[in-house]
């Protein structure tokens, strides 16, 4: 978990915002608050399962989604610590990469963080809203790069 929250620290994100999506990034008082209903019960029991489905031991949230609360979490189990989200409120876990790496998601946060002005999602664009086709083209692309996932920002831009 040192590691997790050192990576976290180096980048002093805690908020960023493209188009109607966001990403809440956790810091180092709250990460184990944030275990909370995930792999841990409020009442300090084990909530995480071996099987297909279940919140496994070795994925540690790291965010959620700031609209619809969905969380990300990084698997402590595969050296990279790749970052993946999953849908709450479905009866299983489903997990979907998102980044191939911990470092790698950081950047990509660090990369939108830089090119976006907004302060919050936004359903309806403003002025600081990216709507150019081109321009998102080329943000996808980048963001792929950076990720080494392709599905997700793919369905990221288009949502945008």
């Amino acid at each position: 978990m040192h590691e997790i929250i050192e990576a976290i620290k180096s980048k002093n994100l805690k908020e960023v915002f493209f188009g109607s999506n966001g990403f809440s990034i956790t810091d180092e008082t709250s990460i184990k608050d944030l275990q909370l209903g995930y792999s841990v019960h409020p009442d300090g029991s084990d909530l995480s399962g071996p099987n297909e489905g279940d919140w496994q031991k070795s994925w540690i949230v790291i965010g959620t989604d700031t609209v619809v609360g969905d969380p990300f979490f990084v698997d402590t189990s595969e050296p990279s610590l790749p970052v993946y989200t999953a849908m709450h409120g479905m009866g299983e876990w489903g997990a979907e990469l998102v980044s191939t790496s911990l470092s790698s998601f950081l950047e990509l946060l660090s990369y939108l963080n830089g090119i976006s002005k907004q302060d919050y999602a936004r359903i309806d664009p403003d002025e600081n809203t990216i709507t150019n086709p081109k321009e998102l083209a080329a943000i996808e692309s980048k963001l792929q790069e950076i990720s080494g996932e392709k599905d997700y920002w793919k369905n990221f831009i288009e949502q945008h």
